[in-house]
């Protein structure tokens, strides 16, 4: 028998080696997970990617046989969360709850960002929306849209939005929605949404276009005066409210939540995440949940969700354009 070489027997060893790394790796998408799921959210407990992150956690921990701890980590608009899971392991034990304003607005707020939204992530499943409403302070006697554009027309310029900053999302709907009515308002930006709250409901700025959830109790009590939504369909929560495309055909807007993981993330975690997901959104119970909290939730495919951060990143370019947003 002839003598078998170093380099082949070096070779051989490379290749079991490689085998065995292929083997293991297979194994251990086919067994995760294997230890508890850490969920980071981008912003402060009580916002609406936290409370919808808390209610998912419940079901998806059942589903996986593992725990699914939320972990908030605000700051920057989300860019600490977001860099902290494209800089993990793509094993999937770190996953984040995104949004548009993560994953599109915020290349249109940062000259730099510490992560790419396209290439450094990877989608797992469109998780739902956040319902937003323009609501305006009753002491103007605007009710409805039509009232809300004759004001503003007769305002000309001087009637007052607020918002949670320059490029948040109620800052760039507001902009959206003043280019289709062909209007003027005075921008109001906060540091945050709470504090454009506290002054809208003291009557200190006009209108906002808030999220649905901190807005409805206002709503309910009369304190706020609901004008209209600028989803393309009504609110569950509030049915009596039009949508703003009732007026302008065509518009639509809205703010979504996705489930990311790091780029690389193996196929079948993926696969086992977004089904795990889609079995939680499904149940009415879990939906219901979520409704109530002006939330709407829909279960999609990764490629699904990659498509949607890839439009309203162009989309989101197009009106920064148009508004003359400035990066910092």
């Amino acid at each position: 028998m002839l003598a078998r070489s170093a380099p082949f027997h070096r070779r051989a060893a490379a290749l079991l080696a490689a085998c065995a790394a292929l083997w293991a790796g297979a194994a251990s998408a086919d067994d995760y997970p294997q230890q508890p799921i850490k969920l980071l959210v981008p912003s402060v407990p009580g916002s609406a990617p936290d409370v919808f992150a808390r209610i998912l956690a419940e079901p998806l921990s059942a589903g996986l046989g593992q725990r699914v701890v939320v972990e908030n980590k605000p700051g920057a608009g989300g860019l600490i969360a977001m860099e902290t899971l494209a800089k993990a392991q793509p094993d999937g034990y770190m996953l984040a709850i995104a949004h548009d304003g993560n994953m599109a607005i915020n290349t249109i707020v940062y000259k730099q960002l510490p992560y790419r939204p396209l290439q450094d992530f990877s989608p797992v499943s469109l998780l739902g929306f956040n319902e937003f409403v323009l609501a305006a302070n009753p002491a103007l006697g605007v009710r409805n849209y039509a009232q809300f554009i004759a004001h503003a027309r007769a305002q000309d310029g001087k009637a007052t939005y607020g918002s949670a900053g320059v490029g948040s999302p109620n800052h760039l709907f507001m902009e959206q929605l003043m280019q289709a009515a062909g209007i003027r308002l005075a921008h109001v930006p906060y540091k945050g949404g709470p504090a454009a709250m506290q002054d809208l409901l003291g009557g200190q700025i006009d209108f906002m276009l808030v999220g649905l959830s901190p807005a409805l109790p206002h709503i309910q009590s009369g304190k706020l005066a609901a004008v209209a939504v600028p989803q393309s369909a009504r609110s569950r929560m509030l049915p009596g409210t039009p949508t703003v495309g009732e007026s302008v055909p065509g518009f639509a807007t809205r703010t979504w939540f996705g489930l990311y993981g790091p780029a690389k993330l193996p196929a079948r975690i993926v696969d086992r995440l977004n089904q795990q997901v889609r079995q939680a959104l499904g149940d009415p119970k879990v939906r219901e949940r979520i409704a109530a909290q002006g939330m709407v939730a829909e279960a999609g495919a990764p490629a699904a969700l990659a498509a949607m951060a890839e439009e309203d990143i162009r989309r989101y370019r197009q009106l920064a354009a148009a508004i003359d947003l400035q990066a910092n």
